[in-house]
């Protein structure tokens, strides 16, 4: 079993040119605002750093098999966990999402863990934590306020954090994937 590390991960981050609505509200609302990017997370926990040259190939290998793809933000849903709630945005359709992420572990057996929920891997991006009392009309009041995002994901990214990053995850490595060209 390899080592697995909360410092790193494999994740999809939006274009930055959609980032600033989901910022705003990340600002406000997400205590890991300045820990994490806007991301939709595939592999966490992940491998130690000084394992990355090794996981690099297979990374690399597995974006080869996925082509790019569209989804759109376009609605609110929430992880109710016991004493508060994460909300996040649903990126649509998930099913390229969800066959990047069985391609990745098809690559990547060992760092499963987003797979290991009791409804298996869900994809979403985080924006913000909340109080179970606040949830539902946070959720209403940003749902009205929302304009839908599209988004192109062309690549993963491998992230890492550590002292030398301020504890701020900064992007190691990205795989892009197939065009269509």
């Amino acid at each position: 079993m390899s080592n697995k590390t909360h410092t790193t991960a494999v994740v999809l981050i939006p274009p930055e040119t959609v980032q600033p609505p989901i910022q705003a509200i990340r600002q406000i609302h997400d205590r890991n605002f300045r820990r994490w990017m806007p991301h939709i997370t595939l592999l966490y926990p992940f491998a130690e750093r000084h394992d990355f040259a090794s996981i690099i190939p297979a990374l690399a290998k597995a974006a080869r098999q996925i082509s790019s793809f569209s989804v759109e933000l376009t609605r609110f849903d929430a992880f109710k966990h016991r004493k508060w709630c994460t909300m996040f945005l649903v990126p649509e359709p998930e099913d390229e999402i969800v066959r990047l992420h069985s391609v990745l572990l098809q690559h990547l057996p060992d760092y499963d863990d987003t797979a290991r929920f009791a409804g298996g891997f869900h994809p979403h991006l985080s924006v913000g934590q909340f109080q179970h009392r606040s949830l539902h009309a946070e959720q209403q009041r940003l749902q009205t306020e929302w304009q839908p995002i599209p988004c192109e994901m062309k690549a993963i990214s491998l992230i890492y954090r550590s002292s030398e990053t301020d504890d701020r995850f900064v992007v190691a490595e990205q795989f892009s994937f197939q065009t269509g060209d």
